[in-house]
């Protein structure tokens, strides 16, 4: 069993390892960048530090007509960004991933509380968003 940030993205529920996770805060002021890909929602200073903002949901492709609601701040190898969601829902011990995905940023899914959850690949959601995913 592993630990997980359990979060909330529209109807469904994704999962992202507690290791990669460095906080959790309000949405706040996210500045645009122009030209920028269509899930950099934009640029945040979080305390002295500038953050890219990305649209989990759009990432992952997820139809999520409302407006993100907090900021998840994860890190992979050195890479750091915050990720626009619509809540944190819990935190939670889940078995490993058992369950095939069709998204290249899930290690896959797993069957719990009478839902199934999508577990990030976070360091693969880094890569992708470098465009250095293979």
């Amino acid at each position: 069993m592993n630990v997980y940030v359990l979060i909330r993205l529209a109807a469904e529920e994704y999962a992202m390892p507690v290791g990669h996770v460095r906080e959790v805060a309000e949405l706040g002021q996210v500045e645009p960048v122009p030209r920028a890909r269509p899930e950099l929602l934009g640029i945040r200073n979080l305390r002295g530090q500038i953050l890219p903002v990305i649209d989990l949901a759009r990432l992952l492709g997820v139809p999520d007509p409302a407006a993100p609601g907090c900021l998840l701040v994860a890190e992979a190898s050195g890479r750091r960004a915050g990720f626009a969601i619509g809540e944190v829902s819990g935190l939670g011990e889940l078995p490993d991933p058992n369950e095939e995905t069709d998204s290249d940023l899930l290690v896959g899914a797993v069957l719990s509380h009478g839902g199934l959850i999508g577990v990030i690949d976070t360091p693969g959601v880094f890569d992708a968003l470098e465009g250095t995913r293979r």
